[in-house]
């Protein structure tokens, strides 16, 4: 079995020459030292003329962050599918990049990538006006790659997940909710966001029961969060746009003496793996994350290689009920 080594030297030179913009992280998936290059398949980064050149095409996957387990969660499906199909993955970090959309578009045009996976945010829209100015070729939206008209998109069904949320929660005798979110809702979070208003509003929950908390889509920020939240009046439920908000909520809460779910219900949503190994385990919802990755994979490839890619349905999602909800405490 062949291997690839470097040296310090060249280890570090590829780092940096990799890095999507000024900053720490770069591109995702250099090559570990001696690691078999059989075993690289997933995430080989094949922007380096001194790596060793493999004759397999590629596809280009463009996410928003990899600090959200979510997404290497999706990659993993997505550079399943590939491998199979003799494609190679390679990953672009979106938040790295600082805004260079020239410098990403002309990486993408340089014959390595047969196509794309757009799954970020406010990039979604320059990249595919860029790759039509420079070399068109095929991509797929998915996850929360912003909308563009007659796009071809794989997505979950995110409005019913919101609300199964509210569903479960008002079926516990909560009547008063806190929803924590960023600001602006990339394309799938304000589907989660739709679901949950419909539902309160089936339920007959009129809309000042329902207090809307700004935060980024951190734990640290849910951490703050659950300080402002304590000091709004009778709250009983807090409901979180993803898991990782809902983690941090959990760590403020404890530390300002809260029980969950005594004192609040505590709800999030993707159910990553962090999710089942809180204190208390974390009601959520699940996204069938890695059927997401083969799905938008099987129709990009099948672009590529011009077939009628089979688009599936919204892909179904379903509540997990665990320890950090329960019945509304008595007023």
């Amino acid at each position: 079995m062949s291997t690839i080594q470097y040296t310090e030297k060249e280890r570090n030179t590829r780092v940096r020459k990799n890095q999507f913009a000024a900053g720490k992280g770069g591109m995702a998936g250099y090559a570990k030292k001696s690691q078999p290059a059989k075993r690289m398949n997933d995430y080989l980064d094949l922007n380096d003329d001194a790596l060793v050149r493999y004759p397999n095409p590629s596809i280009g996957v463009v996410v928003p962050t990899l600090m959200n387990p979510f997404f290497p969660k999706m990659l993993s499906g997505i550079a399943e599918t590939a491998r199979i199909q003799g494609y190679y993955t390679e990953v672009f970090n979106a938040a790295q990049d600082g805004g260079d959309w020239t410098n990403l578009a002309a990486r993408f045009a340089q014959g390595r990538q047969q196509g794309l996976i757009l799954a970020a945010p406010k990039v979604t829209e320059k990249i595919v006006r860029l790759l039509a100015e420079t070399e068109p070729m095929p991509y797929v939206l998915t996850d929360q790659a912003d909308d563009v008209p007659g796009a071809l998109r794989v997505a979950v069904d995110d409005t019913t997940g919101g609300g199964l949320v509210v569903d479960h929660l008002v079926g516990l005798g909560h009547q008063r909710f806190a929803i924590v979110c960023p600001p602006q809702l990339p394309f799938n979070m304000a589907a989660r966001y739709r679901g949950y208003l419909d539902a309160l509003g089936r339920h007959g929950i009129p809309r000042n029961a329902v207090t809307y908390v700004s935060a980024p889509l951190t734990r640290e920020a849910g951490q703050a969060a659950a300080a402002r939240i304590v000091k709004l009046p009778g709250i009983t439920a807090i409901i979180t746009i993803n898991d990782d908000l809902a983690i941090g909520v959990l760590k403020g809460l404890h530390e300002l003496g809260k029980r969950i779910p005594h004192d609040y219900s505590v709800v999030g949503y993707d159910n990553t793996d962090l999710s089942n190994y809180v204190t208390p385990e974390l009601t959520t919802v699940n996204q069938p994350v890695m059927d997401l990755g083969h799905a938008v994979a099987d129709c990009l490839l099948a672009k590529i290689e011009r077939r009628e890619p089979a688009v599936p349905a919204t892909l179904p999602v379903e509540l997990v009920v665990r320890a950090s909800s329960g019945r509304a405490k008595l007023a």
